[in-house]
């Protein structure tokens, strides 16, 4: 398996909602990235696999994200780069957001070791920033 294929994965798995599968794919030292200021919930360094799961459930009650795949890809030896653009909402303010991203992936023996993502953290910052809206009667 192409560590293309292994990447693909993932995001097959995340789009089902199979964190697991996600996690099954990372290494025991994986070290995880998503930039940001406080003002995004999930933002950090997440180290090793229960981290990460911390991080999904960080990810999964702050945000609702409409389903998205990567439009493209690119692999240079141990590096896979995928690049796209994801929708969503903040669950308290029920803002929107729209970012492109690129997420960058290192693996060592078929297994992800680094993850660090690039997006517009001050469109999620607004949207997480937003004053919650009142619910309607």
């Amino acid at each position: 398996m192409t560590n293309t294929e292994i990447v693909k994965g993932m995001y097959t798995a995340f789009g089902r909602g199979d964190v697991a599968g996600v996690i099954n794919a990372l290494a025991d030292d994986i070290e995880w990235t998503t930039p940001g200021s406080n003002a995004i919930p999930y933002a950090g360094t997440y180290r090793g696999r229960d981290q990460v799961g911390v991080f999904f459930q960080k990810l999964d009650a702050a945000c609702e994200l409409d389903p998205f795949m990567p439009d493209q890809y690119v692999e240079q030896g141990d590096t896979v780069v995928a690049l796209g653009l994801y929708t969503g909402r903040a669950k308290a303010s029920q803002a929107p957001f729209k970012t492109s991203w690129t997420m960058t992936f290192k693996l060592r023996a078929g297994k992800v070791t680094r993850f660090e993502e690039h997006m517009d953290t001050a469109a999620l910052e607004a949207a997480f920033s937003a004053p919650a809206k009142a619910a309607r009667i």
